[in-house]
């Protein structure tokens, strides 16, 4: 019998991907959703704001969250009782049943000061968000074996609106504002779908003295900014360098938060483990640009 993955949070773009991911690697996969007309079979309903009973499962992804740092900010309430309350509920109550459940979780755990963060290093959060998911990254180890959390830096899904919107506007000569202190060291959906399948893995025994537990980190190899993430985007589709404008962030109501310096995040174990190291700047935006995510119309 294939083992069985829930994922909490099947309406994210992240957590849709790592379910056909995990589908495509012969998981019986189930996927929650809060829209009541996706309900079926294979969708049971969950709401983080008030979890309910779940389908058993041997591994539990747990992708759901407020994620964006202005909405914690602004509703530090409401997101505490999903990003804490209601994950470390839904977490507890798998794994008294004998599930094992993994929580993505977030660079933000970090002040962002230093580059390549060292797993072990106690977090530092600055915002809302670092703090509520450092507070449920404590609740799912406390869980010890049945527990781990993989942090991740900025994920680029497949349809990447930003990337959309900038191709569609170069294309039509138009201007594009990224900002030159912005920073990230992204990953592809594809290599967190690597990483979480291959810690899901350790939990069904594929390798002896499984290590299912602890932090593990997937992040790019550098920090850079929006501007060089615009300008590969350029190179790839063609046109006028001057169409790049940058501006800064701190011109806008971005919380200042929101813009650390450092994002990435150090991966020896990921790379003594199973090889997989943090991958480069350029080659994760083009992997994104090239698979026609982000093609002019």
């Amino acid at each position: 019998m294939p083992a069985r993955e829930l994922v909490v949070g099947g309406d994210s773009a992240i957590g849709g991907a790592l379910a056909g991911h995990f589908s495509d690697a012969g998981w019986q996969v189930q996927a929650t959703t809060r829209r009541p007309d996706q309900v079926d079979e294979g969708r049971p309903y969950l709401d983080l704001a008030a979890p309910t009973a779940l389908p058993p499962a041997d591994v539990v992804l747990m992708c759901a969250a407020v994620a964006r740092i202005g909405d914690c900010e602004n509703n530090p309430t409401s997101s505490h009782a999903i990003n804490v309350d209601g994950t470390l509920a839904v977490a507890r109550q798998m794994a008294g049943q004998g599930a094992h459940v993994l929580l993505l979780s977030t660079d933000n755990v970090f002040d962002g000061r230093k580059a390549k963060r060292d797993r072990n290093a106690g977090p530092c959060p600055t915002c809302a968000y670092g703090r509520q998911k450092a507070e449920a990254e404590a609740g799912i180890l406390a869980l010890g074996d049945r527990g781990a959390v993989l942090r991740l830096s900025k994920v680029l899904t497949p349809g990447n609106e930003l990337l959309a919107d900038w191709a569609e506007a170069l294309a039509a000569g138009q201007t594009i504002a990224p900002f030159h202190d912005l920073y990230l060291a992204p990953v592809t959906v594809d290599l967190v779908a690597e990483l979480a399948i291959r810690i899901a893995g350790e939990r069904a025994g594929e390798r002896a003295g499984g290590i299912f537990g602890g932090i593990f980190q997937c992040a790019g190899a550098e920090d850079r900014n929006y501007v060089d993430l615009a300008r590969i985007l350029l190179a790839e589709h063609g046109g006028d360098e001057d169409l790049i404008q940058p501006i800064s962030c701190r011109d806008t109501n971005m919380p200042a938060a929101a813009g650390p310096r450092h994002t990435s995040l150090e991966m020896a174990v990921e790379q003594n483990l199973w090889g997989i190291a943090a991958p480069e700047f350029g080659a994760t935006a083009r992997a994104v640009i090239l698979a026609g995510n982000a093609s002019p119309a």
